[in-house]
């Protein structure tokens, strides 16, 4: 039984391994969901980047904190705990790299997986914001039949954040 757990565990490191090598379509496992909240940019943006908030509209994060004390803006930092299927626990350090208030937020992160993440925020009528979240890894390595599984998996999270948000900010 020890020696099937030490060749699974060989294979899944031979298989990443492989998988950090190839190169592929840039918007290999990028996906983009949009909707309509009924909030101010200045709410969303406050409520959307309150670590207090995240794990309550983000399901796959069972921890998320700031990791530093600096306000809100470029070089801001950013510890997410996630709770993925089949792996478990999984610690990702994440920066804002990209800031224009009530507007823009880009965090990316260094881990293994080389989470992109941007949230945007546009006004869409009166008191009614156009919230798009959009993901993908900058390093590009997932190929073929995993990108689409990838990109299924994510585009599917960020309706799922998006619905959660819309049921906290109703009309």
């Amino acid at each position: 039984m020890e020696g099937e757990a030490q060749i699974v565990i060989a294979v899944a490191f031979g298989v990443v391994s492989v998988l950090y090598q190839i190169d592929s379509d840039p918007g290999a496992w990028a996906a983009t969901e949009q909707g309509s909240i009924y909030a101010s940019r200045e709410q969303l943006q406050r409520f959307i980047t309150n670590p207090d908030s995240v794990e309550k509209w983000f399901n796959l994060v069972s921890l998320f904190k700031a990791a530093d004390s600096r306000p809100l803006g470029v070089g801001k930092k950013y510890q997410a705990i996630y709770d993925l299927p089949l792996i478990g626990e999984y610690t990702v350090l994440l920066t804002v790299v990209e800031y224009k208030a009530n507007t823009l937020v880009v965090l990316d992160s260094t881990s293994l997986l080389r989470p992109h993440f941007t949230i945007r925020l546009e006004d869409n009528g009166p008191n009614t914001t156009r919230l798009t979240f959009s993901t993908g890894d900058r390093q590009h390595y997932s190929s073929g039949r995993l990108g689409s599984v990838l990109r299924f998996l994510t585009g599917q999270q960020l309706q799922r954040s998006l619905f959660m948000i819309r049921m906290m900010f109703p009309f």
